[in-house]
């Protein structure tokens, strides 16, 4: 057997085990939380069918918390005003999240001849050359000791620090008070929007929810669904820049935080689904809870990346070029990713 396949069984091996890992957990805690479904899918119905509304009202709310806010239409656009933004800057602190596939933001980045640091371990372990999971980078990939962790942890952390830019995606964005919405498990989301004097924030504007309540069972049901979890380690509530007023009682922004906060918010084909009445592609939480039990996606998901494989497919195709669109020769017959499913996306 050659080393590249005795890698390929043992990536496999690795992703059996974390998958199974975490359809017993999130067995377990759904019994803690029967109604969590149902209340995912209120909030995103709710949103989907009053979209246009609650872009307008979010967008008066981060530009009231001081946030500069930034509508673009397509992934072009969007490439593009992160870009303007940088001005001519040639680095930028960059972490994990599914809306950089979709706009295709590092190829854009370098073309441009814009460095990324990628803040994400699993990412620094595994390499980019594949995106494997949504949040676990690292699924099919062995993770070197701790101290190695710990380490390279430090490393980048030091370097953030000294950097003018730093890029994150969103998990909810509250239309009520503006209040973003940053969920993980390793803590570098937060240095990567917190170090930098400017944070810049992607976000698919289907990310918006009605209220902080809500967003917190959106952020639970991603923990629970796509990784067994009762909610990740870390949440991050950004109201705007940072201020303070203890300096002689006069408001000073970019004291302990970034001192502009700049919020990209992506259609894409966002607004035109909900007035087409395209609801399932406005209700993906990129939580991989369809990629726990998904035949297909051990058999080609970790070859090809996640995006490919069944439900993703088929909700990505709206948005990601090149992506192809799913039928059911694609996913078989077991329908698991349907049951399995916080928001109830069908395919």
């Amino acid at each position: 057997m050659s080393s590249t396949n005795s890698s390929s069984n043992m990536g496999k091996t690795k992703a059996e085990r974390i998958l199974k890992g975490i359809a017993s957990r999130r067995d377990a805690l759904l019994k803690e939380y029967p109604n969590l479904a149902s209340q995912v899918q209120g909030i995103k119905s709710t949103i989907a069918n009053n979209l246009k509304e609650s872009v307008e009202k979010a967008v008066a709310s981060l530009k009231g918390k001081g946030c500069h806010v930034i509508f673009a239409k397509d992934a072009a656009q969007a490439q593009e005003q992160i870009l303007k933004i940088l001005a001519g800057n040639q680095h930028v602190a960059l972490s994990k999240n599914p809306v950089f596939t979709e706009i295709a933001l590092r190829d854009f980045l370098a073309s441009n001849k814009v460095e990324v640091l990628d803040t994400d371990l699993g990412e620094r372990v595994a390499g980019r050359s594949v995106d494997v999971h949504p949040w676990i980078a690292s699924i099919n990939t062995t993770i070197p000791n701790k101290e190695w962790v710990a380490q390279v942890k430090d490393e980048i952390k030091h370097q953030v620090a000294h950097m003018q830019y730093g890029i994150t995606g969103t998990e909810a964005i509250v239309e009520q008070n503006g209040t973003i919405v940053l969920l993980e498990s390793e803590g570098n989301v937060r240095f990567t929007s917190n170090l930098p004097y400017n944070h810049i924030v992607v976000a698919g504007i289907d990310k918006i929810v009605p209220s902080l309540e809500d967003a917190l069972a959106v952020c639970r049901a991603i923990s629970v669904y796509g990784l067994g979890k009762d909610m990740l380690r870390y949440i991050s509530f950004i109201s705007g820049p940072s201020r303070t007023a203890d300096i002689e009682f006069r408001m000073v922004q970019g004291m302990h935080g970034p001192k502009e906060v700049y919020v990209i918010l992506l259609d894409n084909g966002r607004l035109a689904a909900a007035e087409n009445r395209q609801w399932d592609l406005l209700k993906c939480l990129h939580c991989g809870g369809c990629l726990v039990n998904c035949p297909n996606y051990l058999a080609e998901g970790l070859e090809r990346g996640y995006y490919y494989t069944g439900k993703r497919a088929k909700v990505l195709a709206a948005f990601l070029e090149g992506s192809k669109q799913a039928d059911v020769a694609d996913c078989g017959e077991c329908s698991l990713c349907n049951k399995n499913c916080p928001t109830g996306i069908t395919v």
